[in-house]
């Protein structure tokens, strides 16, 4: 790739980081929370598949069954990183704290999130078609986190930034 390409695509980002910059602390929080989130959800999507589905039979992705045969599904994870991110961030109040916590809390909220057909039912129905209530969470949560976090004042500054420089460019 040329330098020429490249530029334009470094100058984005440039521009994207600027507006973020400009976002209150609880939006960068949340656009934190939201790209942690999705990145992990579909990670444990994948994850999951690949045991239902025994594709690597001799891979590192495998059900943590205990000696005593208890299957630990990932909701048991989510809860506890919930409940470390909930005390970090009632127990600080530096802004760069919370900042690190939301990667932190998007990760525990996919590995809850993921399994909500299972603690709404308990059952674990997660390859069922009540296993799509599990999605239908997922989606508003990650919609909730999306809305606050590209509000007004993020879609403002985009329009505002897309009409300046194709104003410029004509």
């Amino acid at each position: 790739m040329s330098l020429s390409t490249a530029a334009p695509c470094t100058i984005e980002v440039m521009r994207l980081r600027h507006h973020i910059g400009r976002l209150s602390l609880g939006r960068r929080v949340a656009l934190r929370a939201l790209s942690a989130f999705l990145i992990a959800f579909a990670f444990l999507r994948a994850v999951t598949a690949i045991i239902h589905f025994n594709l690597f039979p001799r891979g590192p992705f495998h059900d943590v069954v205990t000696a005593s045969g208890l299957h630990v599904h990932h909701l048991f994870w989510g809860i506890l990183l919930l409940m470390v991110t909930g005390f970090v961030a009632l127990a600080t109040r530096d802004a760069a704290w919370h900042l690190r916590i939301a990667v932190v809390f998007g990760v525990a909220l996919a590995l809850t999130l993921d399994e909500f057909a299972l603690w709404l039912r308990l059952a674990d129905v997660y390859w069922t078609t009540e296993g799509l209530e599990s999605l239908k969470a997922a989606a508003v949560a990650a919609a909730l986190l999306a809305v606050y976090g590209f509000g007004q004042p993020a879609w403002h500054a985009v329009v505002r930034e897309v009409l300046g420089t194709t104003r410029r460019s004509s």
